[in-house]
């Protein structure tokens, strides 16, 4: 008998415990089924730019941090085709406000066109997606389906169907795709070499090679190999040549040059070495010193012709003389 109870007291500790682990099971994988949602909304024929349709609502977890999502999309009427994938990253400081999902994919059919993009509204608590037509091509009298696969990259916990219409032409925002992003690489092969940051991206939009703290929109920690270098430009130097343009006396620009051992508006030395050097001003700054060293040069070679011209004068009146005195003799 005693030999029962015992046997009795094990099984039921043991379905206890099973039953403790399933439960514990359940709520450990709960967050990660939600990871991935099919489904398909009809625009009619004749559908406007601006129409929408919401499809679905997401339940990212950790307060909204996890909500990191891929939306991808697909559709064919008539003459168009076109599929595209977009990014949509979620936290839980987000406004209720509809924006527009950056795209990281777009495959387009021969004529390029394409109908529709993927809003999502982050709203914390209730954040939502849809899909918002932006052209009408193909025929015109046939519905569109859009087929939509959404995957959700971190941790969400539920989809939500959602089948809400109306028409919206305000959005004119993008959602960030990313607060930050960077680029990690390193030999595989050899694990005694870490990897080095090849590219970083901040939120302002400054994106650094070979550095993790970019100061401009891009800064590059080493060379820069190009066949060609583009400086777009606000302004030339063609004042130098207007009749009201004071030159510089030569005289001046060598005590100046003397003085200061540099061009009169061109940095020093010691300040291209620290604060570096704006190549499309300094191009500038350049060719206003050509320009003006070009007008100084006709300058100078004005008065050589004139001098030239005197000069000539002077060796007819001297060989009039000349002559003259030779006569007298």
């Amino acid at each position: 008998m005693k030999n029962y109870r015992l046997i009795l007291i094990l099984m039921v500790f043991f379905l206890n415990g099973v039953q403790a682990i399933e439960k514990i099971n359940k709520n450990s994988v709960h967050h990660l089924v939600a990871d991935g949602y099919e489904t398909n909304v009809t625009f009619p024929a004749g559908f406007s730019v601006g129409d929408y349709i919401e499809f679905v609502g997401v339940q990212p977890i950790s307060a909204g941090a996890s909500g990191f999502y891929e939306i991808s999309i697909t559709y064919t009427r008539g003459n168009i085709a076109a599929a595209a994938t977009h990014i949509a990253a979620i936290s839980h400081v987000n406004p209720n406000a509809w924006r527009e999902t950056g795209c990281s994919n777009r495959n387009k059919y021969v004529d390029q066109q394409q109908n529709f993009t993927v809003d999502c509204n982050p709203q914390y608590g209730s954040p939502r997606f849809r899909i918002r037509a932006i052209n009408t091509f193909g025929v015109p009298e046939v519905p569109l389906i859009v087929y939509i696969k959404i995957r959700s990259i971190n941790f969400n916990s539920s989809f939500t169907p959602l089948s809400a219409t109306g028409n919206d032409l305000t959005v004119n925002k993008f959602l960030p795709m990313t607060n930050e992003w960077e680029l990690y690489v390193g030999p595989l092969t050899d694990p005694e070499k870490g990897a080095s940051i090849a590219i970083k991206a901040l939120a302002n939009g400054n994106v650094g090679i070979g550095t993790t703290n970019p100061q401009d929109k891009l800064t590059v920690a080493g060379n820069i190999g190009a066949r060609e270098i583009k400086v777009s430009a606000t302004a030339g130097a063609d004042f130098v040549f207007e009749p009201t343009y004071k030159l510089t006396d030569l005289t001046e620009l060598e005590q100046f040059v003397k003085t200061n051992k540099h061009l009169p508006e061109i940095p020093t030395a010691k300040q291209m070495i620290e604060n570096g050097v704006n190549l499309g001003e300094l191009n500038i700054k350049l060719l206003q010193k050509v320009e003006e060293l070009t007008l100084h040069l006709i300058e100078k070679e004005k008065q050589l012709a004139e001098q030239r011209t005197m000069n000539k004068s002077y060796e007819e009146r001297l060989l009039k003389l000349e002559r003259k005195s030779n006569k007298s003799r």
